[in-house]
């Protein structure tokens, strides 16, 4: 499995988590929410210094979808942090929380939407499988150590220390 791959695998847990928050109640929402938050910073973090930063650097005068990509990416990770922030001074009980977590969910899917159908198989052509086997172990060790309660600080040191 490539670092695509595992993205991709973190993609469909994210559309799961919000929608097990869209349809849990007012009472569970806010666990549900503390556990999904944290992975999503990570998920960025790993696309930012993986994926997004090196192809930034190694692709000379990109054309086609990752043409402005970098500028695009972080608006849309701006977006995505002021609608967590927007989150995170609500309470889970109020439908504006709700509301609110919806918009970042679309928001998230369209952003989704445009990396798997566009960027991604434009960076596979340009940098080969062999580069994103490579970012594999890197973007597999964040994951797992996310996945075993670790920080976003500590899960992204895994990351590095994968890479060595």
């Amino acid at each position: 499995m490539d670092a695509l791959e595992i993205l991709r695998e973190m993609h469909v847990a994210a559309k799961a988590a919000f929608q097990k928050i869209e349809t849990s109640p007012a009472d569970q929402r806010g666990s549900l929410w503390a556990k999904l938050e944290p992975e999503l910073k990570l998920h960025e973090q790993i696309e930012e210094r993986f994926i997004y930063g090196p192809v930034a650097t190694e692709v000379t005068n990109p054309t086609g979808p990752l043409q402005g990509w970098e500028m695009q990416h972080e608006a849309d990770v701006r977006n995505a942090e002021q609608l967590i922030s927007r989150i995170e001074g609500m309470q889970p009980s109020q439908d504006d929380w709700l509301r609110t977590v919806g918009q970042l969910k679309s928001a998230l899917e369209m952003h989704i939407q445009k990396e798997e159908t566009q960027i991604w198989p434009e960076i596979r052509k340009q940098w080969g499988a062999t580069k994103l086997q490579e970012k594999a172990p890197a973007v597999e060790a964040a994951k797992a150590a996310a996945e075993g309660g670790a920080t976003t600080a500590a899960a992204m040191q895994s990351a590095e220390s994968a890479m060595r």
